[in-house]
């Protein structure tokens, strides 16, 4: 049974993060390419317009997750999370290139409500996805092709057993479990903060549900893992009605 789990030690350093599950099954990741295509680059253009000459650090959906690296000890200029690399890569006229429709609505989710948001191929990982700090066997490969990495002692990471798949929380993502057009069942991981960014999640979640039921036919299972709720099976959680 494929299951998502955060650990324990995850909450007790951080008690309000929460993840917003968006799970796709029966996805046909070759339909409406170019209008996912289209709705990336219009939200590319709307947070240019709209965002334009902020800093993204004083952005609140921006500066909890800076807090946050900055309580773990990791440098908030050097590792920024994901959506605050998207978020500035896109107000300096380079944003993410178009992949795949799956992806492709996963960044322009990401960058519409200023969440990170992973994708993941689920048949890459029979046995789940877990959020828990980093072992001495854990391994990560960089998507650059680049030599394994070995991740600090204790490191917060989304981990296949012990093949890492995120680094540093929700900073850098692993060429294992990559979304590709033949992947049929993916995983999204949005990862929030109570009273900051719930609200925010819950939106790019139903946002994201509704263009892959209507452009790649997908069937959406959603759920949510908290501190009360530190697990779920991906295969059986209620799809909404």
């Amino acid at each position: 049974m494929v299951q998502f789990s955060v650990a324990e030690e995850i909450f007790t350093t951080f008690p309000d993060y929460l993840v917003v599950v968006v799970v796709a099954l029966h996805v046909d990741n070759h339909c409406h390419v170019e209008t996912a295509r289209t709705l990336l680059a219009e939200t590319v253009r709307t947070t240019q317009e709209r965002l334009g000459g902020t800093d993204p650090k004083e952005l609140r959906a921006i500066a909890v997750w800076r807090q946050a690296f900055r309580v773990l000890g990791w440098s908030a200029s050097t590792y920024q999370s994901s959506v605050e690399s998207l978020l500035r890569r896109t107000l300096k006229g380079n944003p993410p290139p178009s992949i795949n429709p799956a992806v492709d609505l996963a960044n322009a989710a990401s960058l519409r409500f200023l969440v990170p948001i992973g994708a993941h191929d689920l048949e890459s990982a029979p046995h789940g996805l877990t959020v828990r700090p980093s072992r001495a066997v854990d391994r990560f490969l960089p998507l650059n092709e680049g030599e394994a990495e070995i991740p600090e002692p204790g490191e917060f990471i989304y981990a296949h057993a012990d093949e890492v798949r995120t680094r540093r929380w929700v900073w850098r993502q692993s060429r294992l479990g990559l979304v590709t057009p033949d992947s049929r069942r993916i995983f999204f991981p949005i990862d929030a903060f109570r009273h900051v960014t719930e609200q925010a999640a819950q939106e790019a979640a139903d946002w994201l549900a509704e263009q892959l039921r209507t452009l790649l036919g997908a069937s959406i299972l959603r759920g949510v893992v908290d501190r009360e709720h530190p697990e779920i099976h991906l295969n059986n959680i209620e799809q909404p009605s």
